[in-house]
């Protein structure tokens, strides 16, 4: 049994889609067959498959991936060792002295070059 459309609904159609009265009868049919239990006409069509799994994949698209780098915490603990590793090296004997991120000293003495790195482990699981 179809639902009676309403004259105050049909206004309402053609005053929301600025359409004509037969457009407006057409969208209230049509809304009241899938409200009632049709899923035929509620069903995309497979063009309309192809266009939505097609913009689909454009969100996913690897090459327009963004990428943000996290600013770097310096550990205090660790920059506390690090400027005392670099005071004991003021010597005469020690050049090319370069220092990486509070992490590795690079230094020349009597002509071969060393490399001192300092790590924090991490804490063990309980």
């Amino acid at each position: 049994m179809a639902k009676q459309i309403t004259e105050a609904e049909i206004l309402k159609q053609m005053k929301a889609n600025h359409c004509s009265r037969e457009e407006a009868i057409s969208i209230i049919e049509w809304d009241n067959a899938i409200d009632g239990g049709d899923k035929e006409l509620g069903a995309p069509t497979t063009e309309q498959k192809k266009l939505v799994r097609g913009l689909l994949k454009a969100d996913r698209n690897p090459a327009e991936k963004r990428e943000t780098k996290r600013e770097r915490k310096v550990d205090e603990d660790k920059l506390t060792i690090f400027t005392i590793i670099q005071q004991a090296l003021i010597d005469p004997d020690i050049s090319n002295l370069t220092c990486k991120n509070e992490a590795e000293i690079s230094f020349s003495y009597k002509g071969s070059d060393y490399t001192v790195k300092l790590t924090k482990h991490r804490a063990k699981k309980a």
